[in-house]
């Protein structure tokens, strides 16, 4: 049963950075194609990598957080897993995916710093990028 349970505790992370890397990919070909904001067809390409990125990001994050927790809380009360295995299977991968996420950095932020071509380019995606990085849903 502790073999299960580690593995359970650990599953969350393995789907996880998968994932992250996907969305890294997602945004280095966005910064490939529009390295600036010149026009509105820019701007709907933010659009659509951001409803893209804010689409699974919750429920994966909810997964993430409570999942591994709960498992190990069960296996501690069962008598099969121990205080170690908190540290080993949740604590060390959850940093080591930090590291990771530190590393490569935040699209939206990084989003911010591209130049932009007008004033009304700017405010559109100022606007993107706020509701990209303190909402659940786009609102566009």
């Amino acid at each position: 049963m502790r073999e299960i349970m580690i593995g359970l505790m650990l599953a969350p992370i393995l789907l996880v950075m998968p994932y992250l890397m996907y969305l890294q990919a997602q945004y280095i070909k966005f910064k490939n194609e529009v390295p600036r904001f010149r026009d509105e067809a820019d701007i709907q390409k933010l659009k659509i990598l951001a409803a893209r990125q804010m689409r699974g990001t919750p429920t994966g994050l909810k997964i993430v957080n409570y999942f591994p927790f709960l498992i190990w809380l069960t296996g501690l009360v069962m008598g099969d897993l121990y205080w170690s295995d908190l540290f080993l299977y949740i604590v060390l991968p959850y940093l080591l995916m930090l590291a990771f996420c530190s590393i490569i950095g935040s699209p939206p932020v990084k989003i911010q710093k591209f130049e932009v071509a007008d004033q009304s380019l700017e405010s559109q995606r100022d606007h993107i990028v706020h509701v990209w990085i303190h909402e659940t849903h786009p609102d566009w």
